[in-house]
């Protein structure tokens, strides 16, 4: 498993079905705020979390890691990006 590829697939299938967290969640059986951390690139998933959310995407969309890049479909799609912490 790529795991940078597995995420932007995650997130252009997301974006493609108009799927929010909850949605995606629900049809991968993956709590919706793991899943908005995977959409958003904020977080550091489990193997088993990729797969169920993989699990559900078709095995023909978009399995050239190439033109997946240069879609513009990987971008974290759910909310503003978060202001970084004070330390």
């Amino acid at each position: 498993m790529h795991i940078d590829a597995s995420i932007h697939r995650i997130c252009a299938f997301a974006r493609h079905q108009g799927w929010n967290a909850q949605s995606f969640g629900r049809a991968a059986a993956v709590p919706p705020s793991t899943v908005r951390d995977v959409l958003r690139q904020e977080s550091n998933p489990t193997a088993t979390t990729l797969r169920a959310m993989e699990a559900v995407i078709p095995h023909d969309f978009m399995t050239d890691p190439v033109a997946l890049a240069t879609s513009g479909l990987c971008a974290p799609i759910l909310g503003k990006p978060r202001k970084k912490r004070r330390t």
